[in-house]
């Protein structure tokens, strides 16, 4: 980490050159158009309100208001799912005000027949968010409208997924985009065992009859070893990809080849246009450390 402070400055570059053109719109009317415009491409659809670690409940409210109108605000040409970061929705205040949130949002989605995706953030908060969506996912109304993304360099995943009863739910398998300040004893660096894991909590996740989302952002490795592992898509999964310019290519060969390709698409609001600098500073940080582990193998 403080070989990335040292960075921070070219980021903050990046961030201010390249930065918005991973955020798909900046109001719920304009992200919806761009959702029927992706379809109509082949795509399917995850919509994500950008913010997190919301300490202001004024926040939390809008971020909730956003999400309903972007879920009665669909129709037949923009349905998608909707991802939730747990400390936007009220994680950061409790468990229990997480939840009730969360049951608003998960609620408006089973009447539309999409999903809700509750994402993975640091470390800290990922034991309540586990607990949140198992208590979702084990009611027989919700099972199939929540997913939860789990993160394959977190070094004890596997624990807390037997512990959270997680293997026979709706998973969106990552790898860790090592965004998050995380102590060296809770994620690994290690990119063998990284995949290594990626690929178990695939395997016994479909092993239970689910549907997994296999996400990632330009990993072409990953995306064949998916495709071979499931026996060319014999067993069904699907492929969710971010939204901009990473990995365009690898989306559109993907959808050419007859794949189910999701795309993960960040939007912001009115009252929340300037969240689109932390993620977009994330988005450069990652494009430098993409080019520099390209410099390494040359």
């Amino acid at each position: 980490m403080e070989l990335d402070a040292l960075w921070r400055p070219f980021d903050i570059i990046g961030c201010n050159l390249i930065g918005k053109r991973f955020i798909g719109a900046q109001s719920v009317e304009g992200v919806l158009a761009l959702g029927s415009r992706l379809i109509n491409q082949g795509y399917k659809l995850t919509y994500n309100l950008l913010g997190e670690h919301a300490i202001d409940i004024k926040a939390t409210e809008m971020a909730l208001k956003t999400t309903l109108d972007l879920i009665r605000g669909m129709d037949s040409s923009n349905y998608g799912n909707v991802s939730c970061k747990p400390t936007l929705y009220g994680l950061m205040f409790s468990k229990t005000a997480f939840q009730d949130i969360l049951c608003q949002i998960v609620e408006a989605a089973y009447k539309c027949g999409i999903e809700v995706e509750i994402d993975a953030e640091n470390y800290d908060y990922l034991e309540d968010t586990f607990d949140v969506f198992s208590a979702f996912a084990s009611n027989s109304f919700y099972r199939n409208t929540v997913r939860q993304a789990v993160q394959a360099h977190v070094r004890n995943i596997e624990r807390l997924m037997d512990k959270h009863k997680l293997w026979d739910k709706n998973l969106r398998v990552v790898k860790g985009a090592g965004v998050y300040e995380e102590k060296d004893s809770v994620v690994t660096q290690n990119g063998f065992l990284i995949m290594e894991r990626y690929m178990e909590i695939l395997r016994r996740n479909i092993r239970n009859g689910r549907v997994p989302f296999a996400a990632t952002v330009r990993d072409d490795n990953l995306a064949e070893e998916v495709i071979k592992f499931t026996a060319d898509g014999r067993f069904p999964f699907e492929f969710q990809m971010l939204f901009g310019p990473l990995g365009e290519k690898l989306r559109r060969d993907l959808l050419s080849r007859g794949y189910s390709v999701r795309e993960y698409v960040p939007f912001t609001d009115e009252w929340c246009r300037d969240a689109w600098k932390p993620y977009g500073l994330r988005r450069a940080q990652m494009i430098r450390r993409m080019i520099w582990d390209e410099l390494l193998r040359l």
